[in-house]
Parts: structure tokens; C-alpha cells; sequence
């Protein structure tokens, strides 16, 4: 089990004795439950302990809270980390030996629910919190049968990533589903539609959409600028299930620990290659920068391809996007997030002072680890965004290729290329041994700001539809390759249509996916956009990289000041 499957059980049990003790008289305090949870929880959610917020939270009186910490000291359930040289202030953490015995206690309760709901002991698929379809056929879409008699209209702003298209193709099917009109506006230009989003917003008037998909990393933007309307007791009110959503999207479409979106595309920056080219050549599939050159040299003269790789290289937001992924598979964000260990980073940026972090070595190593695979990526490299260098890829044209996971449709679901059937997938290369990591993208639904109280539920329940199991099978039957929940993904039919969902699957669970690397500040955009430009500038132009990287960091503490 990963941190937040554990950390989704603890809660779950918790709530379990809190609902015992409120029905069932009970004169005992269940101190080593509360001190044991409450230790455990915060470990796994990068939060400090003191002796004094156990003692409170055990529900003890002082003295007798303070020996129970001090034994549980003693006996090693508990241990003490200094915070300061003279060790006179200290943090308290479970042992080692705890969480050992507190992992196995829920992996216990796991599998005794996954037995119930008819899983293997030992299936592995079972995901704590998933629907309950999951591992089951999901049927196709039914009506809805409960629609407002006032609201006959939903009025949906978004892009025209492979989701939404299927929206547009089959806009019929879906104003018949919903039961009212579905006034669709797509703007394919990422930086007219946040225009757009904040345009609308800022208005004095009340919005013209009452739903705005909106690309993950702009979140930070749009809740400073005041457009996005806060969810949590909304989807409380819906009975929606957060549980079945992959973490990482909860995460990324939540800021200052308040949900502002529902995830309806989960995405991930992946490395797909050709198994079929790989097994023929005898060539490891890259799990580092080192492997992922031996692999373009090996690939460099071979007659099937025309280049070892593509990526997205074009001037502005695909290059920086590409740069800034690149200094996180190296072990930095491109701001100074405080580090925690292994791959994680803190979100919370209030607890720091900004710095970006473009003169660091990460970032370094990623410039010129990109100046390198220039020599083995398409002559016009440089023109390639997302749908170039996949569509290159997708003709058979290179063996590997570096993009979102949402537009592997474009071979996975054609017969005709090269790549179908052929395809595996990994998270992208570690520059770094712990870093072998891939962000999370795609796009959440938000509600404006300046949408009346009144039409809400009315929006929030068309979007518990928008990202039920059924409709999101149904954007993948039609040519969408993304789902932001378990239950979809373990579907039988959905798992035959392509290996991508059962390896994104493992991904996840494995803790590969990161929301820290596009970290959403409020300038997230206006620091990329320049900073393409300058790498780009080195990349092709030839400038020098000290000078770029300079250029990029104060371009990027001008945004921050």
C-alpha cells in the first residue's frame, strides 16, 4: 500500500470509532488508538508531533498523558528528533517498529474488505476507497432521471484535449444523457482560454459558463485571482466519492488545502517506446538519463525510424514545460520547495520564501541533458509541441517519445500505425536515482466564482455526471486514453483496449507520479512562458547556458517578487 491508500484506511477506521463512541455508551478513553493514529497520520501527511498535541489529543489529563508518552518512549513505539543543537526542543515520530505494525493492521482490514467485495486476498488491483464497479464491467451511461425543472442548460468552457472532443462528436448523445442543452465552447489555445477563464470571472456580471475546465498547473492563478468557487461542502452534498480519484488529481486540483476542481482528465508526462524495436535490438528500456542515451545511440543508425526520440521542443510553454520536468527527474523543482525525502516536496509554499531555482545543478544537468537529445530527436525538433512529436511517433517515425499520456489515442487506437499494439510505457527517466518520476497533468472542473448560489447544485450534479465510471468508459471507448479513477481502469474492457491504463495503474500505486514538478503558483504561466523562450534560445541559437539560466532566474524572481 502506498501513503495515501494507508492514509485513506486511517481515516476510515477512525471514523468507525468515533461513530462506536457516539452510539454506544463508553466510559473508556482509548488513548494508545488515538496517540498511535493521530502519530501515524501525521507522518505520513509530513507533519510534526509534540509531546503536548499528544497529550491533548489523547484525551488523557496532562500528567497521566505525559507518562503515556514517556513510556511509549521507552518502549520504542514512539522516538524523539531534536529540532534544535541543544536537543532541549524536540519533535516526536513513530518508530519504525509502528508503522511496520500499524501498515500491517490496515493491510489486515484491506483484505478483508477486498475478500468481501470479491477480490483475491492477494489482488493486487484492489484499491482501498475505489467505487464499488470496481474490477466489475461498468454499464453504459444511463439518464438522468432527477433533472432541475428551473436549469435546462449547461453552458461548459474547456480545451480540446481528446476528452472534450468526445464531447463535441457526440454532443447529441450527451445533452439525451444530461436531459438539457450543452452549450460547449472550445478554445484550443491554452493561453486565450486562461484569458478566458479569468475574463469571465473578473466580470461585474454573473459568468457565462457554469463550468470552466481548467489545465491543472493554473489553479494557483485562478484561486489568487479570486474565479474558482470552493467545492468541499458541494461535493460533500452530492455524495460524490473522492476516494475513487487518484490521488494525485484530488491533490493537484486542490489549493491551500481547499478542493476547487473534480479531475475529469488524470494525466501523466510518460516515456513510451516500441517494445517490438527495443526486444528486436536488444536495447533496456531507459529507467535513467544514462540507459536513455545508450538506447538513441543504439537506435541511431537502425533502418525502421528516422530518429531515436521525440519531444516537445517549440518555443515557449512545451520547451519549459519540458525543461522544468527534466530539473525534477534531477531532483529539483524549479522553485525551493521544501524537501521532505525520498521524492516528495512540500506543497505548502507559505512556510517558505520563494526562490526560483534555475541556477541550481538540477537545472544544470536538465539544459544540457536536453542540448544532448537534440542530436538524436527529429531535424525539426524545434517546431514539435505535444501533437507533433506524438504524431511522429505514432507514423512509426521514432522509437521513443516523451508527452502526455492522454495522446497515446493517437496509435493505441489506430490500427494503422506502426506503434499499436506495440507500445510500453515508463515514467519518464531519473537524472537523479529517487527521481525516476512523472507529473501529474489534465484538466479539473471548476465552477466561476460569480455563478449564482442557486444554479450550484444544479452544476455540481451534472458534474458528478461528467466524471461518473460510465461516462468516463465511454470517453475512453471514443478515443480518450485518460481516466482519474480506479474503478474505470479496472474494468475488464477498458484494461483490453490498451496496456496504458494497467501500467499508469501500477504508476500510481508505486508513488511515481508528483504534483510538486509544475508546481501552480499564481505566475506558474508567466514564468514558463518566458522561460521557453530562453532555453529555447540556448537549445538552437547557441547561446551560453550560464547566461540562459541567469536569464531564467530573474525573469522567474520578477514573477515572484
Amino acid at each position: 500500500m502506498n501513503r495515501n491508500e494507508i492514509t485513506t484506511l486511517l481515516k476510515f477506521v477512525n471514523k468507525t470509532r468515533i461513530l462506536f463512541n457516539k452510539t454506544v455508551s463508553n466510559q473508556i478513553i482509548d488513548a494508545d488508538w488515538r496517540i498511535f493514529s493521530y502519530v501515524i497520520s501525521n507522518h505520513f501527511e509530513n507533519k510534526l508531533c509534540t509531546t503536548t498535541s499528544i497529550i491533548q489529543v489523547s484525551g488523557l489529563p496532562f500528567a497521566t498523558g505525559l507518562r503515556k508518552v514517556n513510556r511509549l518512549i521507552k518502549v520504542k513505539k514512539l522516538i524523539k528528533r531534536p529540532k534544535t543543537k541543544s536537543g532541549k526542543s524536540f519533535s516526536i515520530h513513530p518508530s519504525g517498529e509502528l508503522i511496520k505494525e500499524f501498515t500491517e493492521y490496515l493491510l489486515l482490514i484491506k483484505n478483508e474488505f477486498a475478500s468481501q467485495l470479491g477480490f483475491n486476498e492477494i489482488d493486487n488491483n484492489f484499491y482501498f476507497g475505489t467505487s464499488l464497479s470496481a474490477g466489475n464491467i461498468i454499464p453504459a451511461p444511463t439518464v438522468i432521471t432527477n433533472q432541475s425543472k428551473k436549469f435546462k442548460k449547461i453552458r461548459f468552457l474547456s480545451n480540446d484535449n481528446p476528452t472534450f472532443k468526445v464531447i463535441q462528436n457526440n454532443l447529441n448523445f450527451f445533452e439525451y444523457i444530461f436531459d438539457c442543452k450543452i452549450e460547449l465552447t472550445i478554445e484550443s489555445d491554452l493561453k486565450k482560454l486562461l484569458n478566458k477563464i479569468i475574463t469571465n470571472s473578473l466580470s461585474n456580471s454573473k459568468s457565462k459558463f457554469d463550468i470552466v475546465a481548467f489545465n491543472i498547473p493554473w489553479i494557483g492563478q485562478l484561486v489568487n485571482l479570486n474565479c474558482l468557487t470552493p467545492l468541499d461542502k458541494h461535493v460533500e452534498s452530492i455524495g460524490l466519492n473522492l476516494n475513487d480519484f487518484h490521488y494525485s488529481g484530488i491533490r493537484s486540483s486542490s489549493f491551500n488545502k481547499k478542493l476547487f476542481g473534480i479531475p475529469i482528465e488524470a494525466i501523466q508526462d510518460l516515456l513510451f517506446y516500441r517494445q517490438d524495436i527495443f526486444q528486436k535490438h536488444n536495447i533496456k528500456p531507459p529507467v535513467n538519463f544514462e540507459e536513455l542515451f545508450s538506447a538513441c545511440k543504439a537506435l541511431k543508425n537502425i533502418s525502421e525510424i528516422e530518429s531515436p526520440i521525440s519531444w516537445p521542443a517549440r518555443k515557449g510553454q512545451p520547451l519549459a514545460t519540458s525543461f522544468i520536468l527534466a530539473m525534477a527527474n534531477f531532483g529539483k523543482p524549479y522553485i525551493n520547495l521544501r524537501y521532505i525525502g525520498d521524492n516528495i516536496y512540500d506543497l505548502d509554499s507559505e512556510k517558505i520564501s520563494l526562490k526560483a531555482n534555475f541556477l541550481s545543478e538540477a537545472a544544470f544537468n536538465a539544459a544540457k541533458m536536453l542540448k544532448e537529445l537534440v542530436s538524436y530527436s527529429p531535424n525539426n525538433i524545434s517546431s514539435h509541441s505535444n501533437d507533433e512529436c506524438v504524431e511522429y511517433y505514432s507514423q512509426g517515425k521514432s522509437a521513443m517519445v516523451l508527452n502526455w499520456s492522454s495522446r497515446a489515442h493517437l496509435f493505441e487506437l489506430n490500427k494503422g500505425s506502426p506503434a499499436f499494439n506495440k507500445t510500453s510505457y515508463l515514467p519518464r527517466p531519473a537524472g537523479h536515482p529517487s527521481f525516476q518520476v512523472s507529473p501529474i497533468g489534465g484538466f479539473s472542473l471548476g465552477i466561476p466564482f460569480n455563478t449564482s448560489d442557486e444554479k450550484i447544485p444544479f452544476i455540481m450534479r451534472n458534474i458528478r455526471k461528467f466524471v461518473s465510471p460510465e461516462i468516463i468508459k465511454y470517453y475512453i471507448e471514443h478515443g480518450s486514453l485518460s481516466s482519474p479513477v480506479f474503478s474505470v481502469v479496472n474494468d475488464p474492457e477498458v484494461r483490453a483496449l490498451s496496456p496504458i491504463f494497467n501500467e499508469i495503474d501500477k504508476m500510481e500505486k508505486d508513488e511515481k507520479f508528483v504534483e510538486w514538478a509544475r508546481y501552480p503558483l499564481p505566475t506558474y504561466s508567466n514564468i514558463i512562458e518566458e522561460v521557453g523562450n530562453r532555453i529555447f534560445n540556448y537549445l538552437f541559437l547557441n547561446e551560453n547556458l550560464n547566461s540562459t539560466l541567469e536569464s531564467c532566474q530573474a525573469t522567474a524572481q520578477k514573477y515572484l517578487k
